[in-house]
């Protein structure tokens, strides 16, 4: 089978989805082998069997409780193994599992193209930070993927609003509440330039407590109807989940529905579930959506204009209700959001794939100037359909001209400060990447051979704050000869490129030796 395209892949929490470039300048989403747009983000790993994911894993989650693995996104990056299993027993990572959803998600990309799914890129959160970004680069690898980058869901979801929109300058908000995770940003769109401002969000705030809810009233009403006040056996618990999803989706066109629940032969009962009761039972969840984006929106000293609305959680009537009422001047625009962000990803994809090694992942040829298409060569490893798409002005016209991406959170190092341990920031949230910050320190003890910076990521604009190991992404050692003499300066520089991954390099400043560092990160356990 030969390689027709390039692909961009959204990473979901609860559902995944896969979209390509096309010769003619359409992105298109290419539907699982069972005909849906997406496929749900479980895997079920049956020791000495092929692990099994998608629907099939799903609809059988609560029945293999313990085998069954669902949410690996938040969990990626940052824990570096957990067990599952009969009694915990057995041992997997999230790269690992994160690993068989993309090889899913490739494996129906290439049915329905006819393709090789080799060169992609992949999104993740507006929150993630390097050790996740890192993470999610290592599970495409596993996966057998070559992955041309990394992006930022809100980004790839400007990227593709953006393709069709007017050349008139816009200052957007992305609200892209997905199944498990929220974010919402503010980014300008100006003459095909994308530049993000600023980015909020919840990695536990997504269509997933809507469902928890949803069950929860169910059982209440179930409750009053019948007196059934005991414990759902897992048959029913699945059926009762697999119902209330249905359920949730019927309410964003109807008024009322009904949940058929079975106990027994002696309690079983049609439970009504209205609109109103249903938003009513998660108002609070909405409200702490629209905290955020109140949040991002005093921040932007800029006038916004519209508000996309990403992810398949922003179909529920709540959410287009509550912007209205609380963000009366925004446009609202709702166009597919289960799928923006993966057909986003392909135009980055197919953006990657024309710059080859010649251009630089914003698009800019390497004196900075804008990347004519006259100007571009294709990569060594050619792809057939794209020979011609490269020289069509009508389409690469079209394409960002440039991608301006900021560091969404603050990076700083553990330091000394007047005799206490202190995290010292250095590269700001919001700040531009790419980015490099200098900062000299002196060595704490005589003679040193090791030191350890420790850096930390967080979601605020402190100078110095109060160490907390739950913020640590990693530690960068620097290695020294055993020869300088107590608080003799070290200069240390942390630099973040344009994907958000950190690089750092130390300056022995009595010597003028540069000390080259690893990144060592205890989720992932990599080295950069």
């Amino acid at each position: 089978m030969s390689e027709k395209y390039v692909f961009g892949i959204d990473l979901g929490t609860t559902y995944s989805c896969i979209s390509y470039f096309d010769e003619n300048g359409q992105c298109v989403t290419c539907p699982s082998v069972e005909g849906e747009t997406t496929i749900p983000s479980v895997v079920r790993m049956e020791p000495g069997t092929d692990p099994i994911v998608g629907n099939a894993a799903k609809n059988t989650a609560i029945l293999y409780p313990e085998t069954t693995i669902q949410f690996v996104k938040s969990r990626i990056g940052i824990e570096a193994s957990f067990n599952y299993g009969p009694e915990q027993s057995y041992t997997t990572t999230p790269v690992e599992v994160s690993a068989e959803i993309l090889k899913k998600i490739a494996h129906d990309g290439s049915v329905y193209t006819n393709s090789d799914v080799k060169r992609v890129v992949i999104t993740v959160p507006a929150y993630f930070g390097d050790a996740e970004k890192r993470a999610t680069k290592e599970a495409g690898e596993a996966a057998g993927l070559d992955v041309l980058g990394i992006i930022e869901e809100p980004t790839a979801a400007a990227i593709y609003y953006g393709m069709n929109k007017s050349d008139q300058p816009e200052n957007v908000i992305v609200f892209d509440l997905g199944g498990g995770t929220f974010d919402v940003t503010a980014m300008e769109i100006k003459e095909r330039s994308f530049r993000t401002i600023t980015t909020e969000g919840d990695h536990d705030l997504g269509g997933k407590n809507w469902d928890i809810a949803l069950i929860d009233l169910v059982k209440e009403k179930f409750r009053e109807e019948t007196g059934y006040d005991d414990e759902y056996d897992p048959d029913i618990e699945q059926d009762l989940l697999i119902a209330c999803e249905e359920a949730k989706k019927i309410l964003t066109q109807a008024e009322s529905t009904v949940v058929p629940v079975k106990v027994d032969r002696q309690y079983k009962a049609a439970i009504e579930i209205t609109r109103k009761e249903f938003e009513d039972a998660t108002s609070s969840l909405l409200d702490s959506a629209v905290s955020l984006t109140r949040k991002v929106i005093e921040r932007v000293e800029v006038p916004l204009t519209k508000i996309l609305l990403v992810g398949g959680s922003t179909y529920m009537p709540q959410v287009k209700k509550a912007i209205e009422e609380n963000f009366p001047q925004l446009e609202i625009n709702f166009n597919e959001p289960n799928t923006a962000v993966a057909k986003g990803a392909s135009i980055y994809a197919f953006m990657k794939y024309i710059q080859g090694v010649e251009f630089s992942s914003e698009g800019m040829a390497a004196d900075g100037a804008a990347a004519a298409p006259e100007m571009m060569t294709l990569p060594g490893e050619k792809i057939e359909t794209y020979e011609n798409i490269a020289t069509l002005p009508g389409i690469m016209g079209k394409l960002p001209s440039k991608i301006v991406t900021i560091a969404n959170k603050s990076l700083g190092i553990r330091m000394l400060l007047n005799g206490e341990l202190r995290i010292n920031n250095l590269i700001m949230k919001d700040t531009e990447l790419p980015a490099s910050v200098s900062a000299t320190y002196g060595t704490n003890e005589d003679n040193a051979t090791n030191i350890p910076i420790d850096l930390f990521q967080v979601n605020n604009y402190e100078q110095y704050y109060d160490v907390d190991e739950d913020l640590k992404i990693g530690t960068a050692m620097l290695v020294l000869d055993g020869t300088l003499p107590k608080n003799s300066p070290i200069e240390v520089t942390l630099s973040l490129v344009e994907d958000g991954c950190v690089h750092v390099k130390g300056l022995d400043k009595t010597r003028g030796a540069v000390i080259e560092a690893d990144i060592v990160s205890d989720a992932v356990g990599q080295k950069s």
